[in-house]
């Protein structure tokens, strides 16, 4: 089934302030010629997140199951999964939709056998909860948890860990970490959370983050004053992003800088010398959910940023990076609600989260 392409108009919001409305006029772009929408394979339950491996399968994270499924070469989702997570813990009241749970995953490159990494919520026998980065490897076929990278120890009630994780080409990690429901860490330069933290394959603080020699800082954090960074993308060739949720509305795109403030508890409206400017502020809440930076292929796709919209159905948004002021964000598409990758095959992939679709945009 192909999703239908978005069509719903933004819905006016002023800001408290009476600052000038900052959200773009909605902007709808057909495909490019010759670039068409298939179907992968259906049947997921809440896919929060996936990533594809060498050998062409995909692995995607179901957030409330704690399960990784599999996606063979031929678009053939496996039965059995291929993880589950033994100590995952939610908590949200009945009807509520909960940000806890399998929300992150990450292949590897390079490794052999296969290793995956996945960010997620646990909690032990003796009730800890915490917010957790383990590696599970392959091993003679099956899975092996080897070892945990991250354990923040932190217990939201409901939401805010984040979860992104993107690879740079240096092979540190970048993760996305929200504030765990505690607005006033995001500016605490001691804690891990409301932060992006770049870490090494060992989990370790990479040598030259901006904030190594610090006493008074986690070595591990590169950018720090976010509330939801559920979307943090680097473009091989150019700048790297990161996209947060605010509060009620106020989602944003920067572009991520070592060392960079980007203000959170304080409103992305009141962005000043101290903070990073947004590239767009959408005063409406999108719920971003993950981002890339398109380089492959797909030519018409070239050096933009992809990202997701988990509101409202879900959509796939086309933000252009270019020095034309009038080059907007568009609507590609909707249904793209909680992930979007570029594979080794080099086609454009993302997730329904509520049909429990994987899709690919492919092309000539």
């Amino acid at each position: 089934m192909t999703p239908a392409v978005a069509t719903a108009e933004p819905a006016p919001v002023a800001a408290e302030d009476g600052a000038p409305r900052r959200d773009p006029p909605y902007s709808y772009a057909s495909l490019p010629p010759g670039y068409r929408i298939e179907s992968v394979t259906a049947g997921f339950e809440q896919p929060a997140a996936f990533d594809g491996a060498p050998d062409g399968r995909i692995f995607v994270v179901e957030q409330f199951a704690g399960r990784v499924r599999v996606v063979m070469p031929d678009g053939v989702l496996q039965a059995e999964p291929f993880y589950v997570v033994p100590d995952l813990h939610i908590e949200a009241e009945p009807g509520f939709v909960s940000e806890l749970g399998l929300v992150g995953i990450a292949v590897e490159p390079g490794a052999d056998p296969l290793s995956l990494l996945l960010y997620y919520s646990s909690t032990s026998g003796d009730g800890t909860r915490e917010t957790k980065l383990v590696r599970v490897r392959e091993e003679n076929g099956r899975s092996v948890a080897a070892e945990t990278l991250l354990a923040l120890p932190y217990a939201p009630g409901c939401c805010h860990i984040g979860g992104a994780l993107t690879w740079l080409a240096d092979g540190t990690l970048l993760v996305g970490v929200g504030d765990h429901e505690d607005a006033d860490a995001a500016q605490d330069l001691a804690s891990p959370v409301g932060k992006v933290l770049r870490i090494t394959r060992q989990g370790l603080a990479a040598v030259d983050n901006p904030f190594i020699g610090s006493p008074d800082a986690d070595p591990r954090l590169f950018a720090y004053g976010l509330r939801n960074p559920f979307g943090v993308a680097a473009d091989p060739e150019g700048p790297m992003f990161v996209l947060d949720n605010g509060e009620i509305g106020f989602d944003t795109v920067y572009e991520l800088k070592p060392g960079g403030n980007y203000g959170w508890p304080a409103s992305a409206l009141a962005a000043d010398a101290q903070t990073q400017q947004p590239l767009q502020l959408y005063q409406e809440s999108l719920g971003i959910a993950s981002a890339v930076v398109y380089r492959g292929k797909l030519t018409a796709f070239a050096g933009a940023l992809f990202f997701c919209q988990f509101h409202r159905g879900g959509a796939l948004h086309w933000f252009p990076i270019s020095d034309d002021p009038f080059d907007f964000d568009r609507i590609l598409l909707g249904g793209c609600s909680s992930g979007v990758r570029v594979l080794s095959d080099e086609f454009l992939y993302y997730l329904d989260y509520f049909e429990g679709t994987l899709y690919r945009i492919v092309g000539p």
